[in-house]
């Protein structure tokens, strides 16, 4: 599903944050997907993680790949991470920003994003939903702690409202998540999923990207 929402907002990443850009990454990882960033779309990436090890690991990934003039890495403390400071083309975030514990934590990050964004820059961030009661048992049965945390609402989807320019939003899945083991029947019940009208209350993944102001 992740794979199926980056293919769809790619074309609109692409006429929106053209080659040469400077962006910002959170939570880049092992570097795999700052390497097809960097690559497929030419951009020169800045990236931010928490986790000790990434730095090490993203690097020698860039460097496999022949792109490590294109990325820079950097480890740091949650508290570093929304201090940081510049002024970047885009901000990129992929399952990050529903760490936060509670709304207004929530929309301080938001806050920190538009100030590290130039005029007219934008946010891409794919964000996991609370969706359903079913998946939420699932994450409460198999331990998932984030299950308590800000996943995307319509309360946090009215944070992103106010701050910025929705130039894209996409909502995706609800129970085909499960079958995603199995491709044809993931396949099968996500195009059944598509007959219902997904939105922020009942989604299990959210594309979305806003233009600052």
């Amino acid at each position: 599903m992740w794979e199926r929402v980056l293919r769809d907002t790619l074309p609109v990443m692409q006429r929106l944050v053209p080659p040469g850009s400077r962006v910002l990454e959170v939570g880049y990882g092992d570097g795999l997907l700052t390497c097809y960033l960097c690559g497929e779309l030419g951009w020169t990436v800045t990236g931010l993680d928490i986790l000790p090890g990434a730095k090490t690991t993203a690097t020698e990934n860039t460097c496999r790949f022949g792109l490590e003039n294109n990325a820079v890495f950097h480890c740091c403390n949650p508290e570093e991470t929304w201090q940081h400071s510049g002024e970047y083309d885009a901000v990129f975030i992929k399952t990050v920003l529903y760490n936060a514990r509670n709304l207004e934590q929530y929309a301080g990050s938001l806050d920190w994003v538009l100030s590290v964004l130039k005029s007219g820059g934008v946010l891409i961030n794919f964000e996991s939903g609370r969706t359903n009661a079913l998946t939420q048992a699932y994450r409460r049965v198999r331990g998932r702690s984030y299950r308590n945390l800000c996943l995307y609402t319509r309360d946090v989807e009215a944070l992103y409202d106010v701050r910025f320019e929705i130039l894209y939003r996409q909502y995706y899945g609800g129970l085909s998540q499960f079958f995603a083991p199995i491709p044809w029947l993931y396949r099968f019940a996500a195009g059944a999923e598509e007959t219902k009208k997904r939105h922020a209350g009942n989604c299990f993944i959210v594309g979305m990207i806003g233009r600052k102001p």
